[in-house]
């Protein structure tokens, strides 16, 4: 189980991520220029950004662009945008408990 600094830096990113899909909204993003945007942390990686884009994807809050267009192959390569709701979770309209701090 994560202790609570690991927690606290888990919604720290995803809220970095939501806050850079936000500055892109109505725009979609591509995966490696999103990632680009949290990677300060030396501890986070392609496999925790890869389970924070799904988390983001289960709720709602994002959309795959490219999969309209018969979807990429690679992680890397794949565009989202965000979802109106993941706009509302973005500018704190509306709050999802796993991303306060």
């Amino acid at each position: 189980m994560a202790d609570k600094l690991d927690i606290i830096r888990i919604k720290q990113a995803r809220g970095r991520l939501l806050q850079n899909l936000n500055l892109f909204y109505p725009s979609p993003v591509n995966v490696r220029t999103l990632y680009r945007t949290v990677c300060d942390d030396p501890m986070y990686n392609r496999a925790l950004l890869q389970k924070d884009i799904s988390y983001f994807e289960q709720k709602g809050y994002i959309e795959w662009v490219d999969d309209k267009l018969g979807g990429a192959d690679d992680f890397w390569q794949k565009v989202c945008k965000l979802t109106s709701s993941g706009k509302e979770i973005a500018e704190g309209t509306q709050t999802d408990p796993a991303l306060e701090i």
